[in-house]
């Protein structure tokens, strides 16, 4: 399974869905919290492709959409950004090239315990296609 693909996303969100210790915690966010990805020179014809997570009381979802309204977009190059995460699987430090648009920090504070459980619950074996 390649990762963030949607056979990746849909395993992923089926997770999420199904993990009643994630849907209790979500219950606590006060709204929907969205945490976006705009990675630039994609695989597919150079298309930039967009990635989304959004956080509130309904759960956890992933989206491999466009996100207008998010509280964090995160922008880079789509082949830098993979080849970091690639890296950082494996233990490796590495610079993902990103800029945020929006307060990451206090993005994270706000959903911080709901962002750890989701990584929990929803990490899956994955490939990487760099």
């Amino acid at each position: 399974m390649e990762f963030m693909s949607q056979e990746h996303v849909d395993a992923m969100n089926e997770l999420l869905a199904g993990s009643e210790e994630l849907l209790a915690a979500a219950r606590e966010l006060p709204r929907d919290y969205v945490l976006a990805y705009e990675l630039t020179d994609g695989p597919d014809d150079g298309a930039t492709v967009y990635w989304q997570l959004r956080l509130g009381p309904d759960g956890l979802v992933f989206a491999l959409v466009p996100a207008p309204g998010a509280d964090v977009r995160l922008r880079g190059d789509w082949r830098v950004a993979l080849t970091a995460f690639a890296r950082t699987k494996n233990g490796a430090p590495a610079d993902d090239g990103l800029t945020a648009d929006g307060d990451f920090e206090s993005f994270m504070t706000a959903v911080g315990p709901q962002f750890a459980l989701g990584q929990k619950v929803a990490t899956i074996p994955a490939t990487f296609p760099v």
